[in-house]
């Protein structure tokens, strides 16, 4: 199985292609929640020409799995689930000219993992560009409120939703 590490390190190969290259950001880069909520994920997207009918994918990791995809969005309202069972869990939609966002409804435990937003297009010669980012997702029992923390620049930002242990 491919550490998150590893799996940006593919995609960011992909990106060197000699075209202008995409940037995708998601926030927020840590999130904890309690279960039977809903989390929110937006996708930042800069470098591509026409946003509102680019595919960006979103995909889960569970911890200790490997990657699967949820869903990809083509246009404002075009969403396409991989399994019936996502269109009940995930919600997802663009907004404006940048951001495209990933709803988990109703989180529980089995949620818990490493979304990414994804974005790759083909060119001629069937030449691949792609982007890739992350955000990791973990549930909470209690109430807990979280300071900054500092994140090196070179780390892609990820969402994180901790564990706390109950007393």
């Amino acid at each position: 199985i491919m550490s998150s590490a590893q799996i940006l390190a593919v995609f960011s190969l992909l990106l060197i292609d000699g075209h202008a290259q995409v940037l995708l950001q998601q926030r927020p880069p840590s999130v904890i929640k309690k279960e039977s909520t809903t989390v929110r994920m937006e996708c930042k997207v800069e470098g591509i020409y026409d946003f509102q009918g680019a595919y960006i994918h979103w995909y889960r990791q569970l911890p200790a799995g490997a990657p699967e995809r949820l869903l990809y969005v083509t246009g404002v309202s075009q969403v396409n689930y991989d399994s019936d069972s996502y269109k009940n869990k995930y919600l997802c939609s663009k907004v404006g000219n940048k951001i495209c966002t990933l709803s988990v409804l109703n989180v529980h435990r089995d949620d818990k993992g490493t979304y990414y937003c994804a974005y790759w297009v083909s060119h001629r010669g069937n030449r691949l560009q792609a982007a890739l980012t992350e955000s990791r997702l973990q549930l909470q029992q209690h109430t807990f409120i979280q300071g900054p923390k500092t994140t090196a620049a070179f780390l892609p930002p990820s969402l994180s939703l901790h564990e706390i242990p109950t007393s």
